[in-house]
């Protein structure tokens, strides 16, 4: 890119982000309490203690448990379809397939408390509503001493929204500034309250079952290549190619759990879409389960990373086939080329911290104050513009062997495993200077991506750049230009507790 095109691009930029900055200036924020006022509820800070060896006498116990979210009058015209902005927006008309909420359970024996990792096919689930969850849930967290509670998303554009970004905007810009400041509760948004009420319910009934379930057994882990089903679609062409796998198999010989790892959007369906799908993630988990084992697909770092279609599908199908087609071919890959498994000894430790992200992007600072989204935002000083998101982050490794990193967003794959672009070839002109997020935990590391939120797509500052440069649009829907070396900075402290 030339400098005199950055020069435009910037310039627009700062354009943009003026007006944006003058909006949610002047949109009511309601009561936004100050950082110091904040009061911590619902949130899970892990393991007390961090264990270097399996207590005397451990062995894994794991449940695994599953429910549809799917209303039975989705197609009556009142949701919109999460993942693009269309105008006017879509609403669904039609179901392919179902939307799932999986989730484990599991401990290690140890006494010190239990891990729940759930996830839920939809585009994204907010910190607001993850911590409903585990509120509704209290009696469980409770009876089972559960330290660690966990709800990602796969990522899917082809589900009900569960975010609020997707619906009537026209309307959102309207009607919600007055709903703000006559203290008003139903704001406009592409959210159905009545199917969110329902989802949470469901998602904590379900973690409750999954515990009912337990069963002690040996967990083991597989990692293999698959860079044939991903590419990457911005500089600097970075990919997570792994698909890793962590099997659970029973003692009593019953049907084992296998939870997959990948980074790959799941947007097959494309902008237009009207239809209901858990797309290729729904299709994977499908193939795996007639094979004979429950199955979890949890998102990876895939900020632009995309799937590719051939070889890995039957020239001529139509679409649905076509997303059915790739989900099948991801599942059996995974069977036939894992690889050696390798056990992993009964000792789990899991680890969070709650962080609060500057919100230095002012188009999602407008959409927080237009609750289109429900983000817990707090005010860091007296300018109506310094504005946090509240979230989390959190490290679990299993034995030593196997780590997640749990990410509250899109992760830009180059932060997780390196490549990042450096002094000139950078966007900026600037250093990234973070080892990778995979060297924040024992063994091998991989990450799971929209974990306890969705604050946007997380990129390396010294390549955030103006929305209007090619293969530059996820600036636009991030929390800002601080957000990752904010979480790096955070998950360092993490790391300590890990890798002393």
């Amino acid at each position: 890119m030339s400098n005199i095109k950055k020069i435009i691009y910037n310039a627009a930029d700062k354009a943009v982000s003026a007006v944006a900055k003058t909006v949610a200036s002047a949109l009511p924020d309601g009561y936004t309490p100050y950082v110091f006022h904040y009061d911590s509820e619902n949130f899970h800070a892990g393991h007390e203690s961090i264990l270097t060896s399996p207590a005397e006498g451990a062995a894994w116990r794991l449940g695994y448990a599953d429910a549809s979210l799917l209303p039975d009058d989705v197609t009556n015209g009142n949701y919109f379809l999460g993942g693009y902005l269309h105008f006017p927006p879509n609403r669904v008309t039609d179901v392919l397939d179902d939307q799932m909420f999986r989730c484990v359970c599991a401990d290690d024996g140890s006494g010190r408390g239990a891990a729940v990792f759930g996830v839920i096919d939809c585009v994204g689930i907010s910190n607001t509503d993850v911590r409903r969850i585990r509120a509704k849930a209290a009696e469980a967290v409770k009876k089972y001493n559960i330290v660690s509670f966990n709800i990602s998303a796969v990522h899917t554009h082809s589900e009900p929204d569960t975010l609020g970004i997707w619906g009537d905007i026209g309307k959102a810009l309207r009607s919600n500034p007055l709903k703000v400041v006559s203290g008003e509760k139903d704001f406009v948004s592409g959210r159905n309250e009545a199917y969110m009420d329902a989802l949470i319910e469901k998602c904590a009934r379900t973690v409750e079952r999954a515990f009912e379930q337990m069963k002690e057994g040996r967990l083991f882990y597989s990692v293999a290549d698959g860079s044939r089903f991903v590419r990457s679609k911005r500089p600097p062409d970075v990919c997570v190619t792994d698909i890793a796998s962590l099997i659970f198999r029973p003692a009593d010989g019953s049907k084992p759990t296998r939870a997959v790892f990948m980074a790959a959007h799941p947007t097959q369906f494309g902008a237009a879409n009207t239809t209901v799908s858990g797309d290729f993630p729904y299709y994977i988990c499908r193939e795996l389960g007639e094979q004979g084992e429950n199955a979890l697909f949890f998102q990876g770092a895939e900020l632009a990373a995309a799937t590719v279609r051939e070889p890995n599908i039957p020239y001529g199908l139509e679409l649905k086939n076509q997303i059915k087609a790739y989900g099948s071919a991801v599942a059996t890959f995974i069977r036939e080329n894992s690889g050696e498994e390798r056990e992993i000894p009964p000792l789990l430790n899991c680890r969070h911290k709650e962080i609060m992200v500057p919100v230095t992007n002012y188009i999602m600072l407008a959409v927080g104050k237009l609750r289109l989204i429900d983000h817990r935002m707090l005010r860091a000083g007296d300018a109506r513009t310094d504005i946090r998101f509240v979230t989390e982050i959190g490290v679990c490794s299993f034995g030593g062997e196997f780590s997640l990193t749990l990410v509250p967003g899109e992760l830009s794959p180059e932060i997780m495993k390196g490549g990042s672009l450096y002094g000139g070839s950078s966007y900026t002109g600037k250093d990234w200077n973070y080892a990778p997020l995979n060297t924040a935990a024992p063994g091998y590391v991989t990450c799971v991506g929209l974990c306890n939120d969705e604050i946007g797509y997380i990129i390396p500052d010294n390549e955030y750049g103006s929305i209007f440069a090619p293969k530059h649009y996820e600036e636009s829907i991030s929390a800002g230009s601080q957000t990752a070396s904010k979480l790096m900075r955070e998950f360092a402290v993490l790391a300590k507790d890990f890798n002393k």
